[in-house]
């Protein structure tokens, strides 16, 4: 499934591209869950990393589609942003927030097709490196590469990364699945770690940065061949 923002205050427009969106779906196999929000400052209010694709208007009456990417880029880098507009001059000054392409006005579905064509093939480039994890209240993207661990703490799953921890109500054997061909090892029960994180294996404790994290006494050899596969 694929998480799709679409942002526009001109509402019969967007309903023309959830029916275009709906009409790619079909074609390419590919389920898409689009939320409509009327205004930039909409999506921009506590922005959560949730969504694979932003497909923004920039002329709006309360916030423009240029100052909500601004205010998405500041804890969003990686989110396609494509930009709807009327005029092209106007999406020339997308570049200063790296979007990724622009729509213009009238947009017949050949065009839209085609953008999207090249949209998915960027998407499925970048989702590779995230994991999409569930939270109370929304979604959130995780860069793999700046996971540390993971720790259980009863039904709630923290994951510990190099900008600070997420929680999810993901169960460990899911997110074990999920890492499993990103060189992630369950070294206990309730630890999972990031085995190009570990600076090194101390009796029965990995260390990562000041962490360390218990390794179960079965696991250890295991542990020990998975490191040097990784090394």
């Amino acid at each position: 499934m694929r998480r799709i923002a679409i942002v526009e205050d001109d509402r019969k427009f967007a309903e023309k591209l959830i029916g275009y969106l709906e009409e790619y779906g079909k074609e390419h196999n590919i389920v898409f869950q689009a939320r409509y929000f009327q205004d930039g400052e909409d999506i921009a209010e506590n922005y959560r990393s949730g969504f694979d694709l932003i497909l923004m208007d920039i002329q709006m009456r309360f916030m423009s589609g240029m100052e909500a990417a601004r205010k998405i880029r500041e804890t969003d880098t990686e989110v396609l942003i494509v930009f709807i507009t009327n005029e092209a001059q106007f999406a020339i000054e997308g570049y200063s927030v790296r979007a990724f392409d622009y729509l213009l006005k009238p947009l017949p579905y050949s065009v839209f097709s085609a953008k999207m064509d090249r949209i998915m093939t960027q998407m499925k480039q970048t989702t590779e490196d995230y994991l999409l994890l569930p939270l109370s209240d929304g979604a959130q993207r995780v860069d793999i590469r700046r996971i540390l661990y993971v720790e259980s703490r009863g039904h709630t799953m923290e994951i510990h990364t190099k900008d600070g921890v997420v929680r999810t109500n993901l169960k460990m054997s899911s997110l074990e699945e999920k890492l499993a061909e990103r060189n992630f090892f369950r070294c206990h029960k309730g630890y999972l770690v990031n085995l190009e994180q570990v600076e090194k294996l101390e009796e029965y404790d990995c260390i990562i940065g000041t962490e360390r994290i218990p390794v179960s006494r079965r696991r250890k050899t295991e542990l020990l061949e998975a490191l040097t596969r990784v090394l």
